[in-house]
């Protein structure tokens, strides 16, 4: 089953009965295998110290094969360095190599014959010169390993003078380049934090179990390599120090197995057949024009639905013969990917619009603390409250000159005033004659006075009982509340039905609360007001007042009079009334007018907050907000509604264009005056209201967004590294952790964009998430070292595919080489992913000698 590179536990440091120094020669190896399988060990170096059993080997290795064990031959030396704590290192060989000729070259130049060991003395006393076995274990197609930190017998035991030790041992590295076995996981940090940087490269770092008792069998950390259990595997690690091995407890790059694609299995008759195991990490997809690359990943993407696939596209004929199962067990069709078709980033970089749409939408996702949110919300808050406030506003207006109309008609009060003390002072002339005294004329007055102040009274209670019969009859709740803001929508569990049945127990309280303040109100009204009636009856009863009814009746002229001093002071009432009504008008109206203003003006303040806190930066990318004021637009708007004749009306509207950006609070205020006092005059077909409430509901301004990655601007970048950038964009600031599917990104790219970004950048994501790539250049699959090698063929007259299959797909590891078979038909077949690779992709073998030569290694 194969997946390319994967992750496995290997044991590079292991001994069995063969070294001299072994606990219990009594082991067998079926113990020895059974136990490193138990523990899940899938590759195994048997380094014995100065020998190689070539005989225990061969048969660990017949024993392992079968149980999934594969074991690498090896041999550990004791070196001249170190002084009393001699340097250990382990030379590791090829799985294929010859090991009788190796091992007799080994006896031979490093004198380690039978008769060589017991003229030493033996084994204790056996050392071999460091840069001489270290260029034999090299020249013989070997890897060297070196213990290393504070391991015994570590590189870190040459005593030599502090320069002269840091001299030889950067020597050491650079010329034979081992993997340091150290004794602890920590040890790693300081060969990571000063020896690599001071020698310009990085060293894998392993740590193995230096097992003497596979009846004790331990280690302090796992080692995991990701890679073929190959020898050729092994070397992975010097080429992808950094990447290809781990030592941690669980498996490395671990991602939910319900988002991993497991395996795509083709099963059409002629067109394709077969099962393609995919990696979690990063699969590509190479393979000469038309073999099929782009079609296997568009089908992938179809059959979950993708949106990016015409309904015409070729590959839709042929998709009910793929069946596409996730790591978690199921081939549920329509589960979550995302689908970068060929060009997609290079469409989205050159159209301003979707970038701006994209940045927003990252900016949107990103603003934890809600601030974007609140300023759009606050936009429609706003423009909703305008809307509402600017129609009561100008209903004042007209109410307040209607008022002020009645006020002009019932005459000045002062004049009212004077008019009531003439008509007073007659009366009192009059009364001189009468048959009532001063006093009881007094009284009469007085109680005249109180009835007429009674009955304006019950006059006002009537006109509230009315009102109060009207809100008996409605709800103080909006209708449309449950629909507009969609509480019946809510999904999360927790919120599905107890917010509403909550919201619809509180409204029916209220509602019901509500009624009975009405009928509460109402009834105390009728109350009082029936209180009053009956003062008005007991005045009209009083002696005081029949008397001075009857004085009046008996005198036309002071009955005359006295009807008119109470017409004067009805009016001189109603006057009041309007001064107070006409009082609160103003009031109401400046308040609006103040509100609106201030929301209107608020749009910008909150805006410029905006720009000036919300800026999100990570792994080089840096988004700022900017705003922009839409100056084009309000001038249009303005020159659309209002009447332009005359060089006084142009100059105004050129002020409010000219200034509104630096004090749109003052202009603001003089424009709506103007529109209230309708001192404006507008075109045929606006109205004051509808130009009023469209200027101060909308927003002349708008946020933008400027996008920089390493310092620089987007808008100055090459096509090719905004491209890059908006990938940068479109996987960085996403929450999703689906697979991604890429058609060929190198085509929007530029040549440096892709080595110097582009590979560097997919290292990193395929951590997260699982890649499938479709791409022709050769750094895509070997500079970002590629897990899963997927080769695609079309059948043809000199590529021919097994079963004569239209289209056929190999896949495997980069370090799967193999010489080509002239004899297989099958081009697919004839060689390993190795040599496809070098094939297939322009620049192919260059690429892998450039890998595998940055370190000088070949």
């Amino acid at each position: 089953m194969n997946r390319g590179s994967e992750w496995r536990i290997w044991d590079l440091h292991f001994h069995t009965p063969a070294s001299y120094d072994y606990k219990d020669k009594s082991v067998t190896n079926e113990e020895i295998v059974n136990e490193l399988v138990s523990n899940g060990v899938s590759v195994v170096a048997v380094t014995d110290h100065d020998i190689i059993d070539v005989q225990r080997i061969t048969e660990l290795r017949n024993l392992g094969m079968p149980k999934g064990l594969h074991v690498l031959p090896g041999i550990e030396f004791c070196s001249e360095l170190g002084g009393s704590e001699s340097v250990h290192f382990i030379g590791i060989f090829p799985d294929n190599a010859d090991l009788e000729s190796i091992w007799t070259k080994i006896q031979g130049q490093c004198n380690l014959t039978k008769a060589d060991i017991e003229k030493k003395g033996g084994y204790e006393r056996v050392c071999c010169e460091f840069v001489k076995t270290c260029n034999l274990i090299i020249e013989l197609g070997g890897i060297v390993t070196v213990h290393a930190g504070n391991k015994s017998n570590s590189l870190e035991s040459i005593k030599n003078h502090l320069l002269v030790k840091q001299e030889l041992k950067q020597d050491l590295l650079s010329r034979f380049h081992p993997l340091l076995d150290v004794g602890k996981p920590e040890d790693a940090d300081g060969y990571r934090k000063y020896v690599f940087p001071d020698i310009k490269f990085s060293l894998p770092i392993i740590m193995c179990s230096d097992n003497h008792n596979i009846r004790d069998y331990q280690v302090k950390e796992r080692m995991w390599i990701k890679a073929n259990p190959t020898f050729e595997g092994l070397k992975q690690v010097i080429y992808e120090p950094d990447e290809r091995v781990r030592i941690q407890t669980t498996m490395p790059d671990d991602k939910n197995i319900y988002q991993v694609i497991e395996r795509v299995t083709l099963d059409e008759d002629g067109f394709w057949k077969g099962t393609i195991l995919l990696n979690p990490n990063l699969n590509t997809l190479i393979g000469g024009r038309s073999t099929g690359k782009s079609t296997l990943l568009k089908a992938i993407a179809a059959v979950h639905g993708s949106r990016s696939i015409d309904s015409d596209d070729f590959v839709m004929k042929h998709i009910s013969g793929v069946s596409v199962q996730w790591k978690d067990g199921t081939d549920q069709i329509g589960r979550e990917i995302e689908f970068f078709k060929q060009n997609y980033m290079h469409d989205i970089a050159s159209d301003a619009s979707k970038t701006s749409e994209l940045v927003e939408n990252i900016i949107r996702n990103k603003d934890t603390s809600g601030m974007l949110s609140r300023y759009y919300n606050h936009i429609n808050n706003a423009s909703k409250s305008i809307t509402e406030r600017m129609f009561s506003l100008f209903q004042l207006s007209k109410e307040l000159g209607e008022r002020k109309k009645e006020l002009m008609a019932l005459g000045k009060r002062d004049g009212v005033v004077q008019q009531i003390n003439i008509l007073k002072d007659k009366v009192q002339e009059l009364q001189k004659a009468s048959k009532i005294t001063p006093e009881q004329q007094a009284l009469f007055d007085a109680s005249l006075k109180k009835l007429n102040e009674l009955k304006i009274e019950v006059e006002n209670a009537d006109k509230d009982l009315k009102i109060f019969e009207k809100l008996l009859i409605v709800t103080p709740f909006d209708s449309t509340f449950e629909e507009r803001w969609q509480m019946d929508k809510l999904s999360f569990r927790l919120n599905q039905y107890d917010l509403l049945r909550e919201f619809k127990n509180i409204k029916l309280r209220t509602e019901q609360e509500f009624t009975a303040l009405v009928r509460k109100y109402q009834e105390d009204t009728i109350r009082a007001k029936n209180e009053l009636i009956e003062q008005c009856r007991i005045i009209k009863e009083s002696e005081s007042f029949v008397n001075g009814v009857k004085n009046i009746e008996g005198n036309k002229e002071l009955k005359d009079i006295n009807d008119r001093i109470i017409a004067e002071e009805k009016k001189l009432s109603q006057i009041d009334q309007l001064q107070s009504v006409v009082s609160k008008i103003k009031d109401e109206s400046n308040k609006l007018f103040v509100e609106i203003v201030k929301q209107h003006c608020s749009i910008k303040s909150i805006a410029e907050d905006v720009k000036n806190q919300l800026n999100i930066s990570y792994d080089g990318l840096t988004i700022t907000v900017n705003l922009k004021h839409h100056r084009d637009n309000l001038q249009s708007f303005l020159e659309d509604r209002l009447n332009l004749r005359g060089s006084e009306r142009q100059e105004y509207l050129a002020a409010i264009v000219r200034n509104y950006d630096s004090d749109n609070t003052t202009y603001a205020k003089d424009l709506l005056k103007k529109l209230l006092l309708g001192e404006l005059q507008l075109k045929n077909g606006y109205e004051a209201l509808n130009v009023a409430t469209e200027f101060f509901a909308k927003s002349w301004y708008s946020l933008g967004y400027e996008l920089f990655y390493q310092g620089d601007s987007f808008k100055q970048m090459s096509e090719g590294k905004q491209a890059f950038v908006i990938l940068k964009l479109l996987l960085d600031f996403s929450e999703k952790t689906c697979p991604i599917l890429i058609d060929q990104p190198e085509d929007s790219l530029d040549n440096r964009a892709i080595y110097n970004e582009l590979v560097t950048y997919i290292k990193k994501k395929k951590r997260e998430r699982q890649i499938i790539l479709v791409t022709h250049n050769s750094n895509v699959v070997v500079s970002a070292d590629a897990e899963n090698v997927i080769v695609a063929n079309q059948e043809g007259s000199d590529s021919h595919n097994r079963d004569g299959l239209r289209f056929q797909y190999v896949n495997g590891a980069l370090e799967f080489t193999k010489s080509r078979n002239l004899e297989e038909p099958s081009v697919l077949y004839s060689q390993g992913i190795r040599e496809h690779v070098c094939d297939i992709l322009e620049g192919g073998r260059d690429a892998f000698e450039k890998r595998e030569q940055k370190y000088g290694f070949k």
